[in-house]
């Protein structure tokens, strides 16, 4: 996994119906070969304004990539959110260890101003997606979100740091 490059995307929506379409359709796409694995939730805003996770799936059914690399990205994006989702998962020490590592991995390889933008636009929407794609095919995936008002996606984040295989290592060990 360490030399596949990762995208992390956040993408607003003006409705919930457009933002399940772009959710289903990028589900669809792992099961076409363009991406090695996905991880996506939608994100909804509750009436006290609060962000809420309305679904979430992922295509790795292991724990660790499944839960613990959506979670990371979500606290890295949007730290309530995902601390809030990660809770359940880290009551396992090695899978605590391994959460760690891998927020980690995204809050250093991720500029800081992409991870500032995709924050404030998960924040300033009603419905959105935030997805974690393992990419080595290079696919487009700010191109599949075809209905959202407005996206941020950061492409080619590598392991180069060995954080990302640690974390699976102790997550899984």
């Amino acid at each position: 996994m360490s030399h596949k490059p990762t995208t992390i995307a956040v993408a607003t929506y003006a409705n919930k119906v457009n933002a399940e379409t772009d959710y289903d359709m990028l589900r669809s796409v792992k099961s076409g070969g363009q991406l090695d694995h996905i991880a996506i939730s939608m994100v909804t805003k509750g009436a006290d304004g609060k962000l809420e996770i309305d679904r979430h799936d992922s295509t790795a059914k292991h724990l660790a990539w499944g839960g613990g690399i959506l979670g990371a990205a979500l606290t890295v994006v949007a730290a309530p959110l995902g601390i809030v989702f990660l809770g359940p998962l880290v009551a396992n020490t090695a899978i605590s260890a391994g959460a760690g590592g891998l927020v980690g991995h995204f809050w250093h390889n991720i500029p800081k101003d992409e991870v500032r933008k995709m924050g404030d636009l998960l924040q300033s929407g009603e419905y959105g997606l935030v997805i974690v794609a393992v990419n080595p095919k290079g696919t487009d995936v700010g191109a599949l979100l075809t209905n959202a008002v407005s996206s941020v996606v950061v492409d080619d984040v590598e392991d180069t740091d060995g954080d990302l295989e640690k974390a699976f290592e102790t997550a899984e060990g």
